[in-house]
C-alpha cells in the first residue's frame, strides 16, 4: 500500500516538474547514446532522469526491505530456538542449540545450560510450549504419569525418573523394563522399581536383581513371602544367598531384627538351620542365633553358647537366662 503512495506521488512531481519546465522553455537537448543522437525537450530529459532516480530509490528500498526481511526471518527462528530452549529447561533437559543472532546467542548461553524450577505453575505466557512444559511438571509432581512427546529426556533426567515412579504406580509390570535396563537408571529409581516388581515376580526372577538389595528392600521382600496366597515361596537357602550375595552390611542389631521378621515365614527347625549358617558366615549374627534358640526354648543349648563367650558379651541374654533359672519368666523381647 505505501508503494503505491510512493509510486502515484512520484509520478505526479515528475509530471508536475515537467509540465513546469515546458511552460518555461521548449528548447531542446540533443544526447548521443552509443552514436546514435537522442533529441528530446528538455522537459523530458528532467522526466527520464526523475524517472531514473525514481527506480533507483524502488532498488534502494527493496535491497533494504529485503536485508529486514532476513534478519527478521533470523529473529524469529532465534526466538523460537530460544523457547525450546526454555522448555527444555523447564523439564532439566538443557540442550546445546544454534542462534544466528548475537542477541539470542547471549541468552541461550545461558538457556542451553539452565535448569528452572518455577515457583508456580499458573502463569500467564503468549507461548503454549511453555505453558505445556509447566504442565507436565506440574502433574508429574503430584504423581500422575504423563507422555511427554516433544523431547526425549535422559534416563537420569530428574522428571523423566519422577515420570517413571508414577508410572510405576499405574503400571507395575513396567518394573521389569526398568530392571532390564538399570544401568541407564539411577540406583533409587532401581531399587523403587525392584520393590514394585516383588508385589508379583517370580523369587527367581528377583534373585537377578540381588546387588540391588538393600535392608528396606530385603524388609519388602520378607513381608511378601508372610503374605497369605502370595505363593513367593521363600527358603531359608533362598534367604542365605540374598544376605550373602547382597552388597547389604548386617550389623548384630540387623541379625537379631531379620531373626525377629523370619518367625512369620520359617518353621522352626528352618529358623534355627538359616541362623546356624549365618553365624557360620559372619560372627556378628551370634547373637541373633542364641535369640532364636531361646526363642524356641533350647535353653540348654543357649546356654552352652552363652558360656562359650566372653563375660562382656550378650548380657541381656545371659540375664534373660539366670531369671529363668530362678523361675522367673520374662518376655525375651525386653532383653535384646
Amino acid at each position: 500500500m505505501h508503494l503505491k503512495r510512493y509510486t502515484f506521488f512520484s509520478l505526479l512531481l515528475i509530471a508536475a516538474v515537467s509540465l513546469f519546465v515546458y511552460s518555461q522553455t521548449e528548447s531542446k537537448y540533443t544526447i548521443e547514446f552509443f552514436g546514435v543522437p537522442v533529441t528530446l525537450p528538455i522537459a523530458a530529459w528532467i522526466a527520464i532522469v526523475m524517472a531514473l532516480f525514481y527506480f533507483a530509490s524502488l532498488f534502494h528500498m527493496a535491497y533494504y526491505s529485503f536485508r529486514s526481511y532476513i534478519k527478521g526471518k533470523k529473529y524469529q527462528k532465534d526466538y523460537e530456538t530460544i523457547v525450546k530452549s526454555l522448555f527444555n529447561a523447564i523439564l532439566k533437559e538443557p540442550k546445546g542449540n544454534y542462534y544466528k543472532t548475537p542477541e539470542f546467542k547471549n541468552l541461550g548461553a545461558v538457556t542451553d545450560r539452565a535448569y528452572i524450577e518455577l515457583s508456580e505453575f499458573n502463569f500467564e505466557c503468549k507461548e503454549d510450549m511453555l505453558k505445556k512444559a509447566a504442565q507436565y511438571v506440574k502433574d508429574i509432581q503430584r504423581g500422575e504419569y504423563v507422555e511427554i512427546k516433544e523431547i526425549t529426556l535422559s534416563p537420569k533426567n530428574p522428571i523423566y525418573c519422577k515420570n517413571l515412579e508414577n508410572r510405576l504406580k499405574e503400571e507395575p509390570t513396567y518394573s521389569g523394563v526398568i530392571l532390564r535396563k538399570c544401568s541407564e537408571f539411577p540406583q533409587k529409581l532401581c531399587k523403587k522399581a525392584l520393590a514394585v516388581f516383588m508385589g508379583y515376580a517370580e523369587l527367581s526372577k528377583i534373585k537377578e536383581y540381588v546387588k540391588l538389595f538393600d535392608k528396606e528392600l530385603l524388609d519388602t521382600l520378607l513381608k511378601e513371602a508372610a503374605k497369605e496366597g502370595r505363593g513367593l515361596d521363600l527358603t531359608t537357602t533362598d534367604l542365605l544367598y540374598i544376605v550373602e550375595e547382597s552388597p547389604m552390611e548386617f550389623t548384630a542389631k540387623d541379625y537379631l531384627e531379620l531373626a525377629r521378621k523370619v518367625k512369620e515365614i520359617f518353621l522352626p527347625d528352618e529358623r534355627l538351620k538359616l541362623f546356624e549358617l549365618l553365624k557360620a558366615h559372619d560372627e556378628k549374627a551370634e547373637e541373633a542365633f542364641i535369640y532364636t534358640l531361646l526363642d524356641l526354648e533350647m535353653i540348654e543349648r543357649a546356654k552352652d553358647e552363652l558360656q562359650n563367650s566372653d563375660s562382656s558379651e550378650f548380657l541381656g541374654l545371659k540375664a534373660f537366662v539366670e531369671l529363668k533359672d530362678c523361675g522367673r519368666n520374662y518376655p525375651l523381647e525386653l532383653f535384646v
